[in-house]
């Protein structure tokens, strides 16, 4: 395990917990000291098999047939290429890179030294999001027609990853396009094929410094006036987390002391108790992208950070049929033209994160690992495709212009 945070720990080390019999983990790589020793434990990881940073990995012989890199993005391409170099088939968390030539970099080096390099697109594993893509598929809709797919993120989990966290900024994680939504564009290409042109915009509107009065201090712990009042305050949104769920991915970014007062402690100091208005977070707290695919099919897919729930809804117009499909109620409506009648369908959430996702996604790297590369349904050449769409997305919202995919590849 390289790079071991809350998606490494909680998602593919809580797999190998679940199955040890077809995983285990024998080295860990993580600088952070508490997170390090965390993962070590919870594996059985020897002192000489804990190292803190690639490099102290990557001069040696593989010290197993594979390995996750689960690192932040702005780690991915040295750590990527000099981890494929030194002999290491890997699952890469997305997105692969920051920029489109780190991504083209990073693919054709899996190529040159022969490497699997799967990336983790855990949502084509979901049930719900394979049952999407089934029907679509049985031609039971019809000819597709047009598509609003909408990314919806709870307000608190906006403000905990895109304002006060690691993906508050494009220097630090890139787009917010590319960040949170490459899994939605990720999906619209395994869906409905190949995007042949795309516009966008959005901006940051509420999260910025002049949205509140001289008097909101730094801090939520240093006596907000509008404690009460604002849904973002940092002690309440934590502590309700904790309440909820001691096992929060929220809580654990904050600290590993999941006590109240641990909680306010790396409140008081930490950056996730930082103001929302009074924090340094650049990436929009909403986007709109306009795609067009091929035999003209129209695509909207919608990002913001303002939602009362988590999840996506989708609707998916065609010739014979509509389809509803809400992601946090596991449930879609099949709306038939000709007969007038409406069929419900729910998919059971699968075990583990992202709906099931997690537990697809490590199967299908686990049984790669062993020679079976059928389950592998995101290379990083097939996943670049998708990233592009993201970069393309941020240059045409940022330019005000209608990109033209073919081009942008080509310049590329």
């Amino acid at each position: 395990m390289v790079g071991a945070g809350n998606r490494g720990h909680l998602a593919y080390g809580a797999f190998a917990e679940r199955n040890p019999d077809k995983a285990k983990f024998v080295a860990v790589v993580e600088p952070d000291d508490a997170r390090r020793a965390r993962f070590a434990n919870a594996h059985r990881i020897p002192a000489e098999q804990q190292f803190r940073s690639w490099e102290d990995i990557a001069g040696r012989p593989p010290l197993a047939p594979a390995l996750i890199n689960a690192t932040l993005e702005r780690h991915h391409r040295a750590s990527t290429l000099g981890l494929l170099a030194a002999g290491y088939d890997m699952l890469l968390e997305k997105p692969i890179a920051a920029t489109a030539g780190e991504c083209l970099e990073i693919a054709t080096a899996a190529e040159s030294h022969g490497r699997l390099l799967q990336i983790a697109h855990v949502l084509r594993y979901a049930p719900f999001f394979v049952a999407l893509r089934e029907i679509i598929m049985s031609d039971r809709l019809g000819a597709i027609v047009s598509v609003d797919w909408r990314e919806n993120l709870i307000y608190w989990h906006f403000a905990h990853s895109y304002v006060r966290g690691n993906w508050g900024t494009k220097a630090e994680g890139g787009p917010m396009i590319l960040t949170k939504c490459c899994h939605d564009l990720d999906l619209l290409v395994w869906i409905f094929g190949r995007c042949e042109q795309l516009s966008s915009s959005g901006s940051l509107t509420h999260f910025t410094r002049d949205a509140v009065g001289p008097e909101i201090p730094d801090r939520c712990t240093d006596g907000c006036p509008i404690a009460e009042t604002c849904p973002y305050f940092a002690p309440r949104v934590y502590l309700d987390r904790l309440r909820e769920n001691p096992a929060s991915f929220a809580v654990a970014a904050v600290t590993l002391d999941r006590t109240p007062e641990g909680v306010m402690r790396a409140l008081e100091i930490g950056p996730y108790g930082r103001c929302v208005y009074r924090s340094d977070n650049d990436v929009v707290d909403h986007q709109v992208v306009l795609m067009r695919f091929a035999r003209g099919l129209s695509v909207s897919l919608t990002m913001q950070g303002s939602s009362h729930l988590e999840g996506r809804t989708i609707r998916i117009d065609g010739t014979r049929a509509t389809l509803l499909a809400n992601e946090a109620r596991a449930e879609m409506e099949i709306h038939d033209h000709r007969r007038g009648t409406m069929e419900r369908i729910e998919r059971p959430r699968g075990v583990g994160g992202h709906g099931g996702g997690d537990d697809g996604l490590m199967r299908a790297f686990v049984g790669a690992i062993q020679g079976d590369r059928a389950g592998v349904l995101t290379s990083a050449r097939e996943a670049v495709a998708s990233h592009l769409m993201a970069f393309a997305a941020e240059r045409a919202r940022l330019h005000d212009e209608v990109v033209d995919m073919d081009a942008f590849r080509r310049s590329l």
